[in-house]
């Protein structure tokens, strides 16, 4: 039982470990932010894309910022297939996706925030995660994946200019997809 819980320890003391670099020094980190659509695909540019924030959680000072970009995912991978316990769904070629770059010098709590799809501001929502990233210990592949729930919804008729009579009969036409 102590050989466990020694190993365990050694195995979390290497994680906290940076890797090289002086004392203090900052160095790159990179991390990868994915939003994708409830039980859906990745949110891509199609509808806008997605803006994402990472902000370092205790002071709420904005590390990185920018917008995921891309296509939305290989659809037989992400929906068709059945999944296998930690394997990669959503880095694939062209996948959208916002990739930061953050100079760290120590173990840093941040929250990571996306907001989308921006193409439709009646329909953006917005999801975040918390995390601890660590000095050099780049996070990517599918990265952090954030799920967005929600609907998009376009009106498709009426026209925007049109107007009404009261009384008079009304055909609405939309498009709904997931977010």
């Amino acid at each position: 039982m102590l050989r466990q819980v020694l190993l365990v320890m050694s195995v979390c003391c290497a994680l906290l470990v940076p890797k090289p670099g002086a004392a203090g020094e900052a160095v790159p980190t990179q991390v990868m932010v994915r939003a994708i659509a409830k039980d859906a695909k990745i949110i891509g540019t199609k509808v806008g894309g997605v803006r994402v924030t990472i902000r370092d959680a205790a002071s709420g000072k904005v590390l990185a910022q920018g917008m995921a970009q891309g296509k939305t995912g290989d659809t037989k991978l992400i929906m068709v297939e059945p999944h296998a316990h930690g394997a990669s769904l959503y880095d694939t070629p062209g996948a959208a996706g916002y990739l930061a770059t953050l100079m760290l010098s120590e173990p840093t709590v941040v929250e990571v925030i996306a907001e989308g799809p921006l193409g439709h501001p009646q329909s953006t929502q917005r999801a975040s995660k918390t995390l601890l990233l660590l000095p050099g210990r780049d996070v990517l592949g599918d990265g952090v994946v954030l799920e967005i729930h929600g609907f998009t919804v376009e009106i498709l008729e009426p026209a925007a200019a049109g107007r009404l009579r009261r009384g008079e009969e009304l055909t609405v036409r939309a498009r709904v997809t997931m977010t």
